[in-house]
């Protein structure tokens, strides 16, 4: 295989990071190399996708290519998780996701890079890398699948060698003590189906000392795996892994019964997974990408989801740094801005649930996890008055915050509204993408929302703050942001508003100071 010498991009994995990454630059007229770095006979994984990852597909123009795949397409999950008993969970709005062996995902992925022009260096392994500096500072010693070894140079290299973190090892990698965690993992058949209300679910059950997880890949096979301490599992050892599997089954309740009419037909392998973050994502010329940066408790079920993300968006910061240098530092900042508040958000995510299953079923496993989620986690605040009340960064989530839903009351009621610019209003220039780029924009900030807010529904907040100088009343301030060529809906707009004054951005200058709004 002849590569360009020296590429632009090299890429480190095999996995949905890795091919997403590669195929979106490839795409965009960069010289990629992609070394896999997966060997052959590696034990399979199989995962959910819930339905959201449809819209990362589509980003990749991969949509129809993983319709045609053959992927069972599931409705939900079901679970038995703590004391709460069973919970059937549809997706909403009759969405579905998809069920997927990793290996066919994987290689679909993978081949949608080497069509969009990435050159791949299958099975192959990069046994060390040099970042020197200057205008090709990455260099790369490779291992191929013969056990040839050469040197790859590149303007920059995207670590997507998810828990090998090729780059991520070298003291970047930061784990959370009580959280060491095996997946032991085997395939089921039952040639007459599964006895289930709806046996496209993921199904979930916490037990004692861990808990289990069974996606199904076809009408009859299913995998499903136990999530074990690997410290009292060795204790529990005696006669080998797939002892050690069959105990950790039987002491379920549901997924027991239901395997008693099953066959093992593969299996069991044992796997790391431990989640674990970084100390930092990124740096001059390198990024670390998906699990390489940092592994979120398969309890999310956003794994694949996740990585693809992180793939599509390290792309995006890679384009910007490569064609626009000036911006790489910003592309930097959003990349590690956005790559910690997802490994923030599932972590307390994930936090609610251990103490949940820890709360029904005692134990050293829950506890410990529950502790290690730390007081902040799951739920967990300051006291009033050590700072400001916030409200959820995410725009999506922000309209229908409590604060946001009284301001809006409050506007509806009020007989004479004057809006103007708050004292605790602040502008921000910040980093966001724009479509394969990373750009500046300007956001509106305040003790309430920090890191600044640029748009919501599809209303640019800035422009709103500047115009409310001028025009306080609703009808006219609605009626000069249309002029200014925004076409946009008044419940929008309103809102919009609601959040600005729920923030703290805007005021009504009709209501005296100290009076109840």
């Amino acid at each position: 295989m002849t590569l360009a010498t020296p590429a632009d991009v090299l890429v480190v994995g095999g996995g949905p990071a890795a091919a997403a990454a590669a195929r979106l630059l490839a795409s965009w007229g960069h010289a990629v190399v992609v070394a896999t770095g997966r060997p052959a006979g590696s034990p399979p994984l199989a995962e959910s996708l819930p339905p959201s990852t449809r819209k990362l597909f589509g980003l990749l123009g991969l949509m129809d290519e993983v319709e045609r795949g053959g992927f069972v397409t599931t409705t939900g999950n079901t679970s038995w998780w703590g004391d709460a008993g069973c919970r059937a969970l549809p997706f909403g709005g009759g969405t579905s996701g998809f069920q997927v062996e990793r290996g066919r995902l994987d290689r679909l992925l993978l081949d949608a890079a080497g069509d969009a022009g990435a050159g791949l260096l299958r099975g192959a392994t990069v046994r060390h890398v040099d970042l020197r500096g200057g205008d090709v500072p990455v260099l790369a010693r490779v291992r191929d699948a013969d056990g040839r070894s050469r040197t790859v140079r590149a303007r920059r290299i995207l670590d997507c060698s998810g828990r090998a973190g090729v780059l991520a090892r070298d003291g970047l990698r930061e784990r959370t003590e009580g959280f060491a965690t095996i997946a032991l993992v085997g395939v089921w058949a039952r040639g007459d189906g599964w006895p289930l209300e709806d046996p496209s679910h993921t199904l979930v059950e916490s037990y004692d000392e861990g808990w289990t997880w069974s996606v199904p890949v076809s009408p009859t096979r299913r995998y499903v795996a136990a999530m074990v301490d690997p410290a009292s599992a060795v204790l529990r050892r005696g006669g080998g892994l797939d002892l050690l599997y069959r105990r950790e089954l039987a002491r379920t309740h549901h997924l027991r019964r239901l395997l008693e009419g099953a066959t093992a037909v593969a299996g069991p392998w044992a796997y790391g997974a431990t989640p674990y973050g970084a100390r930092r994502f990124g740096g001059d010329a390198f990024l670390l990408v998906g699990d390489a940066g940092s592994f979120l408790d398969p309890l999310s079920s956003y794994g694949v989801k996740k990585a693809l993300a992180s793939g599509w968006l390290a792309a995006v910061a890679t384009h910007t740094a490569l064609t626009r240098p000036a911006m790489a530092g910003a592309a930097l900042e959003l990349f590690e801005e956005r790559e910690r508040e997802v490994w923030r958000r599932y972590r307390t995510l994930t936090a609610g649930f251990y103490r949940d299953a820890g709360a029904a079923h005692g134990g050293p496993f829950w506890s410990a996890r529950a502790d290690a989620a730390g007081p902040g986690a799951g739920g967990g605040s300051m006291p009033a008055g050590d700072r400001p009340a916030r409200l959820h960064p995410d725009p999506a989530a922000l309209v229908g915050e409590p604060a946001v839903r009284e301001a809006f009351q409050r506007l509806r009621a009020s007989g004479d509204v004057r809006l103007r610019p708050a004292a605790t209003l602040r502008r921000l220039r910040r980093p966001t993408v724009r479509g394969r780029e990373v750009v500046l924009e300007e956001r509106l900030a305040s003790p309430a929302l920090p890191a600044g807010l640029g748009v919501v529904r599809g209303v640019d907040l800035p422009l709103v703050a500047r115009l409310a100088r001028d025009r306080g009343d609703v009808p006219g301030l609605f009626e000069a942001y249309r002029r200014a060529g925004n076409p946009v809906d008044l419940p929008d707009f309103l809102g919009a508003l609601s959040v600005l004054l729920a923030a703290g951005m805007l005021e009504n200058a009709a209501v005296p100071a100290g009076a109840a709004p």
